[in-house]
């Protein structure tokens, strides 16, 4: 198949296209994921089943820790509260003895 040149400018042409609908999409998924406000209520321990972290630094525009809730849920919340730093202390220290009894029944 021989491209003529209008053949071609139609190929560069989709090529182009496609490829900036990959690129938006992929922006518009990183954006989902990103936490934008902090909640504005402090959150009960027993829903929280785990955490991520957000920085600033990366793609995000704030510092956040995203509490991982019963139920699949998520919440955003301020890593300077005090609240917050107290529950990251529990779940840590949760995940540390968690990972010690495994090792002492052999997991």
């Amino acid at each position: 198949m021989v491209l003529t040149g209008r053949n071609k400018m139609n190929l560069a042409l989709g090529i182009l296209l496609g490829l900036l609908l990959f690129l938006d999409t992929g922006e518009a998924q990183s954006n989902q994921d990103c936490c934008l406000s902090y909640t504005k209520e402090p959150l009960p321990p027993r829903i929280i089943t785990g955490f991520t972290r957000q920085f600033s630094s990366e793609v995000c525009d704030i510092n956040a820790i995203i509490f991982h809730l019963r139920k699949g849920q998520k919440a955003c919340a301020n890593p300077q509260d005090g609240w917050v730093k107290k529950h990251l202390y529990r779940l840590s220290k949760k995940r540390k003895m968690s990972k010690k009894m495994s090792r002492l029944h052999g997991f």
